[in-house]
Protein backbone atom coordinates (compact mmCIF):
# COMPACT_ATOMS: atom_id res chain seq x y z
CA UNK A 1 0.00 0.00 0.00
CA UNK A 2 1.30 3.45 -0.89
CA UNK A 3 2.30 5.61 2.06
CA UNK A 4 1.51 9.30 2.41
CA UNK A 5 5.12 10.27 1.75
CA UNK A 6 5.65 11.90 -1.64
CA UNK A 7 2.14 10.90 -2.65
CA UNK A 8 0.55 14.26 -3.33
CA UNK A 9 3.11 15.57 -5.82
CA UNK A 10 3.04 12.25 -7.68
CA UNK A 11 -0.74 12.44 -7.87
CA UNK A 12 -0.47 15.87 -9.53
CA UNK A 13 1.70 14.31 -12.26
CA UNK A 14 -0.33 11.10 -12.54
CA UNK A 15 -3.55 13.11 -13.02
CA UNK A 16 -2.38 13.89 -16.56
CA UNK A 17 -3.81 10.45 -17.33
CA UNK A 18 -7.58 10.72 -17.89
CA UNK A 19 -8.17 7.24 -16.43
CA UNK A 20 -6.32 8.06 -13.22
CA UNK A 21 -7.84 11.54 -12.96
CA UNK A 22 -11.40 10.19 -13.11
CA UNK A 23 -10.64 7.65 -10.37
CA UNK A 24 -8.85 10.20 -8.21
CA UNK A 25 -11.77 12.63 -8.56
CA UNK A 26 -14.17 9.96 -7.27
CA UNK A 27 -11.92 9.28 -4.27
CA UNK A 28 -11.67 13.00 -3.46
CA UNK A 29 -15.44 13.53 -3.66
CA UNK A 30 -16.09 10.54 -1.39
CA UNK A 31 -13.45 11.73 1.10
CA UNK A 32 -15.10 15.15 1.20
CA UNK A 33 -18.55 13.64 1.78
CA UNK A 34 -17.22 11.32 4.48
CA UNK A 35 -15.74 14.35 6.21
CA UNK A 36 -19.24 15.82 6.29
CA UNK A 37 -20.54 12.50 7.68
CA UNK A 38 -22.79 11.94 4.66
CA UNK A 39 -24.71 8.70 5.43
CA UNK A 40 -25.04 7.95 1.71
CA UNK A 41 -21.29 7.30 1.40
CA UNK A 42 -20.19 3.74 2.19
CA UNK A 43 -16.82 3.84 3.93
CA UNK A 44 -15.85 0.31 2.82
CA UNK A 45 -16.61 1.23 -0.79
CA UNK A 46 -14.50 4.38 -0.38
CA UNK A 47 -11.54 2.44 1.05
CA UNK A 48 -11.74 -0.12 -1.77
CA UNK A 49 -11.79 2.65 -4.38
CA UNK A 50 -8.95 4.46 -2.62
CA UNK A 51 -6.88 1.24 -2.66
CA UNK A 52 -7.52 0.85 -6.38
CA UNK A 53 -6.43 4.47 -6.91
CA UNK A 54 -3.24 3.88 -4.91
CA UNK A 55 -2.47 0.70 -6.87
CA UNK A 56 -2.68 2.71 -10.09
CA UNK A 57 -0.40 5.34 -8.57
CA UNK A 58 2.11 2.69 -7.51
CA UNK A 59 2.12 1.37 -11.06
CA UNK A 60 2.87 4.91 -12.24
CA UNK A 61 5.74 5.23 -9.75
CA UNK A 62 7.24 1.94 -10.89
CA UNK A 63 7.25 3.20 -14.46
CA UNK A 64 9.51 6.10 -13.55
CA UNK A 65 13.27 6.12 -13.99
CA UNK A 66 15.05 3.97 -11.36
CA UNK A 67 15.81 5.87 -8.14
CA UNK A 68 19.56 5.23 -8.32
CA UNK A 69 19.92 7.30 -11.49
CA UNK A 70 20.54 11.05 -11.32
CA UNK A 71 21.70 13.30 -14.13
CA UNK A 72 24.81 15.07 -12.86
CA UNK A 73 25.33 17.17 -16.02
CA UNK A 74 23.94 20.32 -14.41
CA UNK A 75 25.85 19.63 -11.20
CA UNK A 76 29.12 20.23 -13.01
CA UNK A 77 27.98 23.73 -14.03
CA UNK A 78 27.30 24.92 -10.48
CA UNK A 79 29.90 26.96 -8.61
CA UNK A 80 32.00 24.49 -6.53
CA UNK A 81 31.84 26.94 -3.59
CA UNK A 82 28.11 26.31 -3.50
CA UNK A 83 28.23 22.54 -3.92
CA UNK A 84 30.91 22.27 -1.22
CA UNK A 85 28.58 23.97 1.26
CA UNK A 86 25.66 21.60 0.82
CA UNK A 87 27.96 18.58 0.50
CA UNK A 88 29.16 19.44 4.03
CA UNK A 89 25.53 19.65 5.08
CA UNK A 90 24.89 16.21 3.59
CA UNK A 91 27.89 14.73 5.38
CA UNK A 92 26.54 15.92 8.74
CA UNK A 93 22.91 14.92 8.17
CA UNK A 94 20.91 14.08 10.30
CA UNK A 95 23.13 15.29 13.15
CA UNK A 96 22.71 18.86 11.94
CA UNK A 97 19.28 20.26 12.72
CA UNK A 98 19.81 23.47 10.80
CA UNK A 99 17.45 24.53 8.07
CA UNK A 100 18.88 25.69 4.75
CA UNK A 101 17.69 28.44 2.43
CA UNK A 102 18.74 28.35 -1.23
CA UNK A 103 18.23 31.87 -2.59
CA UNK A 104 19.10 33.53 -5.89
CA UNK A 105 17.85 34.31 -9.40
CA UNK A 106 15.79 31.86 -11.40
CA UNK A 107 17.66 29.16 -13.30
CA UNK A 108 20.78 29.17 -11.11
CA UNK A 109 20.35 25.57 -9.92
CA UNK A 110 18.46 25.89 -6.63
CA UNK A 111 15.74 23.34 -7.39
CA UNK A 112 18.20 21.02 -9.10
CA UNK A 113 20.45 21.02 -6.01
CA UNK A 114 17.44 20.46 -3.76
CA UNK A 115 16.52 17.40 -5.83
CA UNK A 116 20.13 16.25 -5.70
CA UNK A 117 20.03 16.43 -1.89
CA UNK A 118 16.73 14.53 -1.91
CA UNK A 119 18.29 11.86 -4.11
CA UNK A 120 21.42 11.42 -1.97
CA UNK A 121 19.57 11.27 1.35
CA UNK A 122 16.89 8.93 -0.03
CA UNK A 123 19.64 6.59 -1.20
CA UNK A 124 20.94 6.61 2.38
CA UNK A 125 17.54 5.54 3.68
CA UNK A 126 16.21 8.88 4.91
CA UNK A 127 12.66 9.97 4.23
CA UNK A 128 12.76 13.20 2.22
CA UNK A 129 9.68 14.98 0.91
CA UNK A 130 9.90 17.67 -1.76
CA UNK A 131 6.90 19.87 -2.51
CA UNK A 132 6.27 23.22 -4.14
CA UNK A 133 4.95 25.94 -1.85
CA UNK A 134 1.75 26.04 -3.90
CA UNK A 135 1.11 22.30 -3.43
CA UNK A 136 1.92 22.50 0.27
CA UNK A 137 -0.61 25.29 0.81
CA UNK A 138 -3.26 23.58 -1.30
CA UNK A 139 -2.83 20.20 0.36
CA UNK A 140 -2.90 21.67 3.87
CA UNK A 141 -6.03 23.68 3.08
CA UNK A 142 -7.73 20.64 1.52
CA UNK A 143 -7.02 18.69 4.70
CA UNK A 144 -7.90 21.41 7.22
CA UNK A 145 -11.14 22.36 5.49
CA UNK A 146 -12.39 18.82 4.84
CA UNK A 147 -11.74 18.33 1.12
CA UNK A 148 -9.13 15.63 1.72
CA UNK A 149 -9.26 13.36 4.78
CA UNK A 150 -5.64 12.24 4.31
CA UNK A 151 -3.38 13.56 7.08
CA UNK A 152 -0.27 15.18 5.49
CA UNK A 153 2.22 13.33 7.72
CA UNK A 154 5.03 13.84 5.19
CA UNK A 155 5.12 17.57 5.95
CA UNK A 156 5.69 16.92 9.63
CA UNK A 157 7.40 13.55 10.01
CA UNK A 158 9.86 13.33 7.10
CA UNK A 159 13.54 13.55 7.99
CA UNK A 160 13.84 16.50 5.61
CA UNK A 161 11.09 18.63 4.09
CA UNK A 162 12.04 20.58 0.96
CA UNK A 163 9.77 23.52 0.12
CA UNK A 164 10.48 24.63 -3.44
CA UNK A 165 9.77 28.06 -4.94
CA UNK A 166 8.77 29.97 -1.81
CA UNK A 167 7.17 33.22 -2.89
CA UNK A 168 5.62 32.21 -6.20
CA UNK A 169 2.42 30.83 -4.65
CA UNK A 170 -0.66 33.08 -4.99
CA UNK A 171 -1.61 35.12 -1.93
CA UNK A 172 -4.99 33.67 -1.01
CA UNK A 173 -7.01 33.46 2.19
CA UNK A 174 -5.27 31.44 4.94
CA UNK A 175 -2.22 30.64 2.77
CA UNK A 176 0.25 32.23 5.22
CA UNK A 177 -1.52 30.55 8.14
CA UNK A 178 -1.15 27.01 6.77
CA UNK A 179 2.43 27.70 5.64
CA UNK A 180 3.24 28.90 9.15
CA UNK A 181 1.66 25.76 10.63
CA UNK A 182 4.11 23.52 8.75
CA UNK A 183 7.20 25.69 9.22
CA UNK A 184 6.54 26.27 12.92
CA UNK A 185 5.88 22.59 13.63
CA UNK A 186 9.19 21.57 12.12
CA UNK A 187 11.00 24.52 13.70
CA UNK A 188 9.64 23.68 17.16
CA UNK A 189 10.60 20.01 16.82
CA UNK A 190 14.08 20.59 15.34
CA UNK A 191 13.06 18.93 12.07
CA UNK A 192 15.27 19.80 9.10
CA UNK A 193 13.84 22.10 6.43
CA UNK A 194 15.24 23.18 3.06
CA UNK A 195 13.67 26.12 1.24
CA UNK A 196 14.38 27.37 -2.29
CA UNK A 197 13.32 30.86 -3.29
CA UNK A 198 13.97 33.53 -5.91
CA UNK A 199 13.26 36.19 -3.30
CA UNK A 200 15.89 38.08 -1.32
CA UNK A 201 15.85 38.21 2.46
CA UNK A 202 14.28 41.68 2.35
CA UNK A 203 11.62 40.53 -0.12
CA UNK A 204 10.69 37.60 2.10
CA UNK A 205 10.48 39.98 5.07
CA UNK A 206 8.00 42.09 3.10
CA UNK A 207 6.07 39.18 1.57
CA UNK A 208 5.48 37.16 4.78
CA UNK A 209 4.49 37.94 8.34
CA UNK A 210 7.19 38.29 11.00
CA UNK A 211 6.57 34.90 12.59
CA UNK A 212 7.27 33.08 9.29
CA UNK A 213 10.28 35.26 8.47
CA UNK A 214 11.70 34.85 11.99
CA UNK A 215 11.61 31.06 11.83
CA UNK A 216 13.10 30.85 8.35
CA UNK A 217 15.97 33.21 9.12
CA UNK A 218 16.67 32.31 12.75
CA UNK A 219 20.49 32.62 12.84
CA UNK A 220 20.80 29.80 15.38
CA UNK A 221 18.79 27.37 13.28
CA UNK A 222 19.33 28.26 9.64
CA UNK A 223 22.00 28.73 7.00
CA UNK A 224 21.68 30.70 3.77
CA UNK A 225 23.33 29.60 0.51
CA UNK A 226 23.26 32.24 -2.24
CA UNK A 227 23.16 31.07 -5.85
CA UNK A 228 24.56 33.55 -8.36
CA UNK A 229 25.42 33.44 -12.03
CA UNK A 230 23.70 32.85 -15.35
CA UNK A 231 20.60 30.79 -16.06
CA UNK A 232 22.01 27.24 -16.34
CA UNK A 233 19.11 26.13 -18.51
CA UNK A 234 20.13 28.35 -21.42
CA UNK A 235 23.92 28.08 -21.18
Amino acid sequence: MLTNFDRYDLIITARKSKKFRELDDKVRVMAFELGKKNPKINKDEYLALKEKRDEQLMSFINSLEPADKFDRTTYQKIDPKITQKFERYLSKFPNTKKSVIFTGPTGTGKTYCAKYIQHVLTQKGFKVHLTTTFNLVKRMKDHLFGQDSTVPYDFFESDLLIIDDLGVEPTIKNSDEVLYTVINERYSNDKALLITTNLSKDQISTRYEDRIFGRIYDKAKSAVIIFNGKDLRIE
